[in-house]
């Protein structure tokens, strides 16, 4: 008899399935010959639940990697890459494992729904949904491990990986796979609580440009664009209202709803917590120049409408972008419900940052630039051409404001450093001291030593 393991249980209520339970070995397994509509619903929301799961718990890695943070009143670190230099790294086994516990369970449904008849709504938006947040998932594992079991049915067997460029563009590839084919079940975006087509799109203009494919990073992103309920804000009130429960922000085109009563999620805790207990703030260079006018490549910038939303200097350092509700705490926007906040994934400025980093330097992409900056800043001059380094310096510049604290910007310069020979990172960590190996984490010892070291190689540059 076919089963499904069923890992959200505590969400999930099987209505339809209700009779099997008391019956069945083992209790978190049905048949999925039983399944109804109404239970690839909620498999659909247990996908989503498992997805907000992981993205809380991967949410700080790109900035406390690239030194965005300083210590918050209730932490404290030193180096902050040697976390994740040894292949006996916790943080790096702690997301590997997550991640697969996701993949196991997205496979897991779609086995189950892919035995629903070709026009059953509610199985194709089962389909869908797995797909895309298996493909989120595993560009997870792309940016951080480059190369990963590629898992496609639900399995307990090792299976085994490359830890090459091989490996790396197989990953990719799965990736890719999976966003066509979701795209192909979505519907078109009408809330951006759900995956839709644009969400897959915004990720494949992604992935494409992580490939060095820019011809159709931009067609994807074009793609995004078409839709014309996607429009950006431009002050500082709609800026801030990304991040707050209830909000009807029309840049948004996917994020999690996280509307828990129970084990709430509450990024804000990690930087703006009520209590005084928050671990990070700042990094104390930022302070100064995060928001200023650098003039980078001749484009003068003033009053930009992130900057108020984002940080408060006599407020202790608190990041308050996750605005908690506390009273007396420097917030910009009140929060009606900040332990229920949406999770944000995608907005309308990553499409506009995408693409203008696959157009370069041209007259396109300073076009598509300005049209993005304009949106962004109360008064903006920009010149109407650039150098390949002032262009790369501004899209960077653009990223780091945009998307502080939402965990990019290791990412972002890791994209960078393996496309533009030209970018040194040892200009921007006094860390790294020339070791490339770094771009990529460790594959964990542990799992290694599981699964057998042939079928596990480490990543080149870590210690076997």
């Amino acid at each position: 008899m076919k089963k499904i393991f069923i890992i959200a249980i505590s969400l999930l209520t099987f209505a339809g399935c209700a009779k099997w339970l008391d019956d069945i070995k083992p209790k978190h397994a049905i048949p999925t010959e039983t399944v109804t509509d109404e239970d690839l619903g909620k498999l659909i929301n247990g996908v989503l639940y498992q997805m907000e799961n992981y993205a809380v718990a991967v949410w700080t890695d790109g900035d406390y990697l690239a030194e965005n943070y300083a210590p918050g009143p209730g932490f404290d670190f030193a180096d902050v890459h040697s976390d994740i230099e040894s292949p006996s790294s916790s943080i790096a086994k702690s997301r590997w494992q997550a991640a697969f516990i996701r993949i196991n369970f997205q496979n897991e449904v779609l086995k189950t729904a892919s035995t629903a008849s070709a026009d059953n709504a509610v199985a194709k938006n089962a389909i869908g949904t797995a797909l895309f947040c298996r493909a989120w998932t595993y560009y997870q594992l792309y940016i951080r491990y480059g190369s990963a079991p590629v898992l496609t049915q639900p399995t307990m067997e090792v299976v085994p990986f490359t830890a090459d460029k091989a490996g790396r563009d197989k990953l990719l590839r799965q990736i890719e796979t999976d966003l066509k084919e979701a795209a192909n079940n979505l519907d078109a975006f009408s809330s951006y609580a759900y995956p839709s087509k644009e969400a897959c799109w915004t990720l494949l203009a992604k992935v494409c440009l992580w490939k060095g494919d820019k011809v159709n990073a931009i067609k994807y992103a074009d793609e995004v664009l078409k839709n014309s309920e996607l429009k950006f804000n431009n002050t500082s009130n709609d800026y801030a209202s990304l991040f707050i429960n209830g909000t009807s922000n029309s840049e948004l085109i996917f994020a999690l709803s996280n509307l828990r009563t129970t084990s709430q999620l509450r990024i804000f805790e990690m930087m703006n917590d009520t209590d005084g207990s928050f671990n990070y703030s700042m990094a104390e260079d930022l302070r100064t120049k995060l928001f200023a006018d650098s003039d980078e490549g001749g484009v003068s910038k003033a009053d930009d409408i992130r900057l108020a939303p984002t940080y408060n200097p006599d407020e202790n350092r608190r990041i308050i972008k996750f605005p908690n509700g506390g009273e007396n705490m420097g917030q910009f926007i009140v929060n009606p419900a900040a332990s229920q906040s949406p999770i944000v994934i995608f907005r309308l400025s990553d499409v506009y940052l995408t693409k203008a980093e696959a157009e370069g330097n041209t007259s396109a992409g300073i076009a598509t630039m300005k049209t993005y900056m304009e949106n962004r800043y109360a008064s903006l001059s920009m010149p109407s051409t650039m150098s390949s380094v002032d262009y790369r310096n501004l899209i960077l510049d653009e990223n780091q404001r945009e998307f502080y604290a939402e965990g990019r910007r290791w990412f972002d310069l890791k994209r960078i450093a393996q496309s533009d020979s030209s970018f040194d990172l040892d200009k921007v960590y006094t860390t790294w001291n020339s070791r490339d190996y770094l771009l990529y984490w460790p594959i964990p010892q542990d799992e290694r030593d599981l699964a057998g070291h042939n079928n596990y190689p480490q990543n080149q540059g870590y210690a076997e």
